[in-house]
């Protein structure tokens, strides 16, 4: 029930060619691969990564900067801010596949 709605807040990425909508393995199979184009597993289109996500996910890469120096500025202990980056790690590895929009055409960042 819970993944149910979490998908209907942030659903998953939808092939703008045949409108197929991606699952969550798929889509991290994708995320592996570290490219900006990604292909559609039903029609085989190229498909890239729409500006709007490539800015909505560069905001995990910031986070683990943001939470340890949160912590460390409440004087939190080492283990406990390393215990809190790997539990956002895994947070952010299980959302990161949801925060996926593709497109059809390359947009520019800016």
């Amino acid at each position: 029930m819970y993944i149910n709605l979490f998908r209907s807040v942030m659903p998953m990425a939808t092939c703008q060619n045949c409108n197929h909508k991606w699952n969550w393995r798929t889509t991290f199979k994708q995320l592996l691969t570290f490219r900006n184009v990604l292909e559609c597993p039903h029609c085989d289109k190229q498909q890239y990564i729409s500006a709007k996500s490539q800015k909505r996910l560069s905001i995990y890469s910031f986070a683990p900067l943001i939470i340890w120096l949160t912590l460390s500025l409440f004087d939190f202990s080492f283990p406990s801010i390393v215990v809190a980056e790997l539990i956002f790690f895994i947070a952010a590895v299980i959302m990161m596949p949801l925060s996926y929009e593709v497109s059809s055409e390359e947009e520019p960042l800016w």
